[in-house]
This record gives C-alpha cells, sequence and structure tokens, in this order.
C-alpha cells in the first residue's frame, strides 16, 4: 500500500494505478504533514512537491529525507526553476533522494524501477561545482520584485524557428492581468496576436519609434510584453529579454547551422526552453553541451487553460508576485 500527496500536480497524480492507504490533498508545513503518516506502514509515498510549503529551500527536502527513508520516496518536481536548479538536484541526492520526476511517465517508472545512486551521480557537484552553480543561480535570480504600478517591459525572441513567441505572449499577459496585475501584449512585423480576439493585444508592422511610443502611451500598466519577432532595434526598449529555444533536435540543428556560436553568444543572456520536452535530468546536459544557463524549462501547454503553474513560475523569476495577488 502507498501515500500520495497531492496539491498542484494533482491531475498528474490522480491517474496513478496503485494501491493507497492514504491520500493527502493541499499544502502543509512539512511538519503537519509527516504528522498524518505516524504510525502507517507503506510501501512508497509519492509526494507532489508543492503540496509541502516552502519547498524551494531545498533544506526542507532534506528534512523529509531524514524523517522519512528515502528509497521510500518519489518526489513529483514541477518546472520552478530552482527546484531543477543544480545545487536543489545536488542536494536532493546527497541526501538520498533519488527518485525524482516531473511527469506521469516518470512516477510510473520509478515505482517499479527506482534509481539508485549510479543512475543520478552525475548530478552530485563537488565544492567548486557548488560555488559555481551558486554564482550562477544569483546572477539568474538577480531580477527584483517588480512593484505593482510600475511599468515592465518584457521582449520574446525567437532564438530558434517557431519557439512559441505568440503563443507565450498571449498566455503570460493573460495570466498577469489574471493575478491583479496590468499588462498588454505588443507584437512586432506579424499580427499573429489578433487571433486571440483580446484587447489587450496589438499587433503592427511597428518601427522602433512606433514601438516607443507605444510603450510611452501605457505608461499605467505594470507589464508590456513584446514579441520582437527578430526585430533587433527593439532590444534596448525592454527591460528584460527572454530568448526562446524550441529543443527539438531539428530546430537546434538548424540553428547551430545558421550560427555555430548561437548559444555562446547569448551566454550571458536569459534562455527559455519552450515547447520543451527536456526532463530534470536531460537539462543538466543541455546546460553542459550548449554552455548556456537555461532560465525557465516551459513545456507544451494548452494555452486554453486559465492558470498555468509553468507561466506563473516564469513570471516569479521576472519579479511578479503570482501567488500573492487576487485572481
Amino acid at each position: 500500500m502507498n501515500i500520495i500527496t497531492t496539491n498542484e500536480n494533482k491531475e498528474i497524480l490522480d491517474r496513478l494505478d496503485i494501491d493507497v492507504i492514504k491520500r493527502v490533498d493541499g499544502q502543509f508545513e512539512l511538519r503537519e504533514l509527516l504528522s498524518k503518516f505516524v504510525n502507517l506502514y507503506f510501501n512508497k509515498i509519492i509526494i507532489d512537491i508543492t503540496s509541502i510549503k516552502n519547498y524551494e529551500n531545498v533544506n526542507v527536502m532534506v528534512d523529509l529525507s531524514k524523517a522519512i527513508d528515502p528509497s521510500r520516496i518519489i518526489l513529483l518536481l514541477n518546472n520552478n526553476p530552482t527546484v531543477n536548479g543544480k545545487l536543489y538536484l545536488s542536494t536532493l541526492v546527497k541526501s538520498g533522494i533519488y527518485n525524482f520526476t516531473r511527469n506521469y511517465e516518470g512516477i510510473t517508472y520509478l515505482y517499479s524501477h527506482p534509481n539508485t545512486l549510479k543512475e543520478v551521480n552525475y548530478l552530485i557537484l563537488d565544492e567548486n561545482q557548488e560555488k559555481i552553480a551558486l554564482e550562477e543561480e544569483q546572477k539568474r535570480n538577480q531580477v527584483q520584485d517588480v512593484p505593482a504600478g510600475e511599468r515592465h517591459v518584457i521582449g520574446l525572441a525567437n532564438l530558434t524557428n517557431h519557439a512559441g513567441s505568440s503563443s507565450l505572449t498571449n498566455m503570460m499577459v493573460r495570466q498577469l492581468n489574471s493575478h491583479g496585475y496590468k499588462a498588454i501584449g505588443v507584437e512586432m512585423f506579424k499580427q499573429d496576436l489578433i487571433f486571440y480576439h483580446d484587447d489587450e493585444h496589438y499587433s503592427s508592422a511597428m518601427s522602433k519609434g512606433e514601438l516607443e511610443s507605444k510603450i510611452k502611451v501605457y505608461d499605467s500598466v505594470d507589464a508590456i510584453v513584446v514579441d520582437l519577432n527578430d526585430f533587433g532595434e527593439a532590444d534596448k526598449l525592454c527591460d528584460v529579454i527572454l530568448y526562446l529555444v524550441e529543443p527539438s533536435y531539428i530546430m537546434l540543428t538548424k540553428l547551430l547551422k545558421r550560427n555555430k556560436n548561437a548559444f555562446l553568444d547569448h551566454k550571458e543572456d536569459k534562455i527559455v526552453l519552450n515547447k520543451s520536452f527536456v526532463n530534470m535530468q536531460e537539462l543538466s546536459d543541455f546546460e553542459y553541451e550548449t554552455k548556456a544557463n537555461v532560465f525557465a524549462n516551459i513545456p507544451p501547454l494548452n494555452d486554453r487553460n486559465v492558470d498555468l503553474q509553468e507561466i506563473n513560475g516564469l513570471l516569479e523569476k521576472l519579479g511578479y508576485k503570482m501567488s500573492n495577488r487576487d485572481m
């Protein structure tokens, strides 16, 4: 018999077909959550990481490993960049938690084929690597919180072809507005955003001057998300630019064929894997091979959904307090 905890990843865990002795829904302090399993004998405990408050603090996961035999734990991660960072994963492995994944398939595999240290040993960082990873994480997180009422211009640029800048613009704008911020989307050159039939989008073949005027007109909004569409002249008008990469083999090959130094050219920039099937283990390999720091790893999403945790995570990385705003 098994135990399951669920919160934001409830839809994934609802699909599991295993014997369950106890199930807990919601988010709790670790001590409170553990108190619900006292005197229960179980085979595996499958934990939705978002069911634990302050889960971004990896020391909480270390405490979890001390309270429960780590070999019994299967940890379902989300797409939070901190949780998928090198330091976080290395600490999980060092604490004895070897079985973690981000999807249903991973859970079903680990349930029958648990990892040993051999499978996850490559994630362990030595002291020097930890120092470098910490510096990289601090650098990636240097964007400060964006206060409500202070305009912030976010540029989206497709580094690979068809990386999804238009749909991501739409989802970011909609998510910000649904969480109490005021946001608009602006598209350069193309008019794909008009198909969303949303008054908060503006599509036009604008010049740099026209975009600058448009930004000034909307001086009372919290965020302007600009789909740059390769319009390099507009870069300087943005407070931050996300470079989108669709990391399929074909798209990466085409990108590197055009420019073999594409990732080196953007080594200091914020790279976002979009429409990505790259899992957390492959992510480390991707960063190592490209020498790029991945700011966020976003899987294919249903852009009809009203509230997407992956988009919330991205926006929080950009300084927006999505969990503390009114829906």
